[in-house]
């Protein structure tokens, strides 16, 4: 007799475990937005587990030894996201975003700009939160290297910090993902910095080669990394609230629906 779910696809996995796996995921998505809105418990829950699970093998090596420098222009608890926009703002946007996250490279692509004016225009302050859940879901230490120039040119001022995470996204706009090594490779990471004006000083460039702030990517992690989950990202969460930035079929939502969302829930 024949069963529902039963023919198997090319993977080898029937219908209905497909089914049980997008529950699943669906699951974890849901979990990981309602933890932003418990302010005080997120921060404990996730330094736990970031601390645990944050970084790889070659990153902790790579990273002993080294004294923990933390960037100029940080802010938070433990000094491990970035502001920009005006400082009298009411509201904030928070934003959860993986160097390494093809989603974030295509919301980025999208709605980055507008995220950006909203902010100019005093609609709320951005806070950018790097994760690096990318290294530890595909192997690599892309993220956590792509995190270390970040911390570097958040140390050049905020407006930088944050030209050079639109440059690292979308140069790789359009693939599946950025291949483990390639963002961890300097000269990678020194030639997107080329695209941002005035970000290239001898500074910079050292704290890259030298993984300067690598130690910080790995409070960066600790912090930030939700589950090691990388269907998650990226998030954005408006006073607390989770803000839709991608439809079911993982296209970020249009501009104009952005806008209707942060204003129509906070005027």
């Amino acid at each position: 007799m024949d069963h529902v779910g039963a023919d198997p696809d090319p993977d080898g996995r029937t219908a209905r475990e497909r089914l049980k796996g997008e529950r699943e995921r669906d699951a974890r998505r849901r979990r990981v937005r309602r933890r932003f809105s418990v302010v005080g418990a997120v921060v404990v829950v996730a330094a736990v587990i970031g601390t645990v699970f944050g970084l790889g093998n070659a990153a902790e090596n790579e990273a002993e030894g080294k004294p923990l420098i933390v960037p100029a222009n940080t802010v938070g608890e433990q000094r491990t996201s970035v502001l920009y926009g005006k400082a009298d703002a009411r509201h904030m946007l928070s934003v959860v975003v993986d160097p390494r996250c093809a989603p974030c490279s295509r919301v980025e692509a999208e709605l980055g700009r507008t995220m950006r004016q909203l902010a100019d225009k005093g609609a709320y302050r951005i806070e950018y939160r790097p994760a690096t859940v990318e290294d530890d879901a595909r192997g690599g230490e892309g993220s956590r290297r792509a995190v270390n120039a970040l911390g570097a040119a958040a140390n050049e001022g905020p407006g930088k910090f944050v030209r050079y995470l639109g440059a690292v996204l979308a140069g790789r706009s359009g693939r599946e993902e950025w291949d483990g090594d390639a963002l961890a490779s300097a000269d990678t990471l020194l030639g997107i910095a080329g695209w941002v004006d005035g970000l290239r000083t001898p500074a910079f460039d050292k704290a890259v080669r030298e993984l300067t702030y690598l130690p910080w990517s790995k409070k960066v992690a600790a912090a930030h990394n939700q589950d090691g989950d990388e269907d998650a990202l990226p998030a954005v969460i408006l006073d607390g609230s989770a803000v839709t930035v991608l439809g079911d079929d993982g296209v970020p939502v249009s501009s104009g629906e952005f806008v209707r969302q942060v204003r129509g829930d906070k005027g």
